[in-house]
């Protein structure tokens, strides 16, 4: 007797697939570019940001960098060993290990890339299996880790003092309105009520102000988003909707009651701080965001508002890193909520997608 099932047209092609290799994890990018091409294009867009901030803080930046790409490299390559398999250097491990040295205080070092590095690699990436598997950003979980660990080192404030030097913590913390530093970075000023002047709103956009080591320099950072979007690496939407959003509700939320936001801390927010490197370099990693338009929309609009809530109301005049490491939390949940409609299905919800129950 005929077995239609086994027979079945759909039934052979599922046995077919089985002998097909399996589908590797994402990213995955509709185009011949590899993942060893997209972290040279990721690295090229640092490199800018990079250099200048040597010049900004002094070599040491340079020692932090170069020892947490070591360690991601290093330390990968170990990882394969053990689990005896095949090691390929895609870059992924240096993108990782120059991010997280980037978000590192100038005053930082040398173990502080080091354990952060390895916590990001070996716990946040290889423990959840690897390239595309992560579901929070390794430099980002490097980075709280190493807030967990040395809380109050991770936060000391250094100011540039170019050409390659800069003005330590202790310093900074003494200075009085009658110094030549004062000690408040942009947010800092912006937090009290405060207008940024020309001047220091100058200062923000190019680097010149207190911070992490490579987050200052919002022109270079931009430079390099725009690079990766010209190469077709990131999309422009997730970086133009957090940056929206944290304008828009600094707008809102002015120092003198609702929509009395001026225009110099509308931008301050938006160049201040970890926002640019956050937003264009971080929020769009492949595996920790949305594998819609939608959901990537939703998460971008999440991240702008967590920020904006750390910045107004928390303890902290920052808040990009915890933001963008929150909504990587809820990236299977929108994945879940927001997922495109299957071929044939019935559109019950508006932008093409399917709300599931």
């Amino acid at each position: 007797m005929r077995d239609y099932y086994k027979e079945a047209e759909s039934e052979q092609l599922f046995q077919q697939s089985q002998k097909l290799p399996k589908t590797q994890p994402n990213p995955h990018i509709r185009t011949d570019t590899e993942t060893r091409s997209i972290m040279l294009m990721v690295i090229l867009a640092l490199l800018p940001a990079l250099l200048f901030s040597g010049y900004l803080f002094g070599p040491v930046v340079y020692r932090n960098y170069l020892l947490a790409a070591l360690t991601g490299v290093t330390l990968e390559y170990l990882w394969f060993k053990m689990i005896r398999r095949e090691y390929q250097l895609d870059g992924s491990s240096i993108v990782t290990g120059l991010l997280l040295a980037m978000n590192l205080p100038p005053s930082a070092p040398w173990y502080f890339p080091v354990v952060g590095t390895a916590f990001a690699i070996i716990v946040v990436k290889e423990f959840f299996g690897g390239l595309g598997y992560n579901f929070i950003n390794p430099a980002l979980g490097g980075r709280a880790f190493l807030v967990a660990l040395f809380y109050s080192q991770m936060f000391l404030i250094s100011w540039p003092d170019p050409p390659f030097g800069k003005i330590p913590p202790e310093i900074v913390s003494n200075a009085t309105a009658s110094d030549v530093v004062s000690g408040a970075t942009p947010l800092a000023v912006m937090r009290i009520g405060e207008t940024l002047s020309l001047s220091e709103l100058s200062d923000a956009f190019f680097g010149f102000v207190g911070g992490r080591a490579g987050e200052t320099s919002a022109f270079l950072l931009l430079l390099g988003g725009l690079f990766l979007v010209y190469k077709k690496i990131i999309s422009p939407r997730i970086p133009l909707i957090i940056l929206g959003t944290i304008g828009l509700f600094a707008f809102i939320l002015g120092p003198e009651g609702l929509f009395t936001g001026s225009w110099q801390n509308v931008i301050g927010h938006m160049i201040s701080g970890g926002a640019i490197l956050g937003a264009i370099f971080m929020a769009t990693d492949y595996a920790s965001t949305p594998a819609t338009k939608a959901g990537e929309n939703l998460f971008a609009v999440g991240v702008g508002l967590l920020v904006v809530v750390f910045r107004f109301f928390g303890l902290t005049n920052e808040g990009m890193s915890y933001a963008i490491l929150i909504m990587n939390c809820f990236t299977p949940a929108i994945d879940r909520l927001l997922r495109l409609r299957v071929l044939g299905e019935e559109k019950t919800s508006p932008f093409n997608l399917k709300i599931n129950s």
